[in-house]
């Protein structure tokens, strides 16, 4: 089946985000785990973070809205200097530069902004006694008006507290999926074949529980709750950057 044209929604700055994620990784599953359709929301993890790699390296702020009771709408934005910004070059790489800065300098072109967006669906699906979270990035539409990815992030989530998530990517190399199918490329995402992601769910329970095998999970990164002093700032930065789109 010939895949159809798909146009993209921004798709340049909906792809900035994801670079620095997948760099030097296959944090992606070709496969969603979980049905969004039958899952539901923790409430604990609703809300304004900031998302660490790499040992404290800031990603950007997300936000992570209930978009109804199975599903959240994530939000993704980066923590730039302004095109007027005339200070000392900020070099935003961790959190707590991105604190520091948000403390100090208003958003908008002279201060702060965010120029750069993602957006994901996400749900949870408990697997083999461990808690799954699946990102599906949304941005884009085929002639049906609807986009279907080709790739998923899914995560082990470990939660730390109300303020800290660590989430542990899932290996889609790892033997365990060694001689599973893989969905054709050009289905249409509201068509996705549910036996196939069966299987690999089937699959991942087997091994769920195995939390030290290096090659099953990667990571973690990190959610780092957003302060609630910073959130109207935090808040600012979404405001701009549906501005500037």
């Amino acid at each position: 089946m010939k895949k159809p044209e798909s146009r993209s929604i921004a798709g340049a700055l909906l792809m900035i985000l994801i670079v620095p994620l997948f760099a030097g990784l296959m944090a992606c599953m070709p496969v969603p785990i979980g049905d969004p359709e039958r899952s539901r929301i923790d409430p604990e993890i609703s809300g304004v973070w900031f998302l660490e790699y790499e040992e404290g390296d800031l990603n950007g702020i997300y936000q992570m809205r209930p978009y109804d009771k199975r599903t959240w709408l994530l939000i993704g934005v980066p923590v730039e200097e302004g095109v007027s910004y005339t200070g000392e070059p900020l070099d935003i790489q961790s959190t707590d530069d991105a604190i520091a800065a948000l403390e100090q300098l208003d958003v908008g072109a002279e201060g702060l902004t965010a120029n750069a967006t993602a957006i994901y669906k996400v749900w949870l699906a408990k697997l083999g006694g461990q808690v799954f979270m699946t990102w599906e990035m949304l941005g884009g539409f085929d002639e049906d008006g609807f986009y279907g990815p080709e790739a998923w992030l899914v995560f082990r989530v470990e939660k730390r507290g109300k303020d800290l998530i660590e989430l542990f990517w899932v290996e889609a190399g790892h033997d365990v999926f060694d001689e599973l199918e893989e969905p054709a490329r050009g289905y249409q995402g509201h068509n996705f074949p549910r036996d196939v992601r069966r299987k690999w769910e089937r699959a991942l329970k087997k091994v769920a529980r195995n939390v030290d095998d290096d090659d099953l999970y990667g990571g973690p990164w990190v959610l780092r709750r957003v302060p609630d002093n910073l959130l109207d700032d935090a808040a600012s930065l979404f405001e701009e950057v549906i501005a500037n789109e």
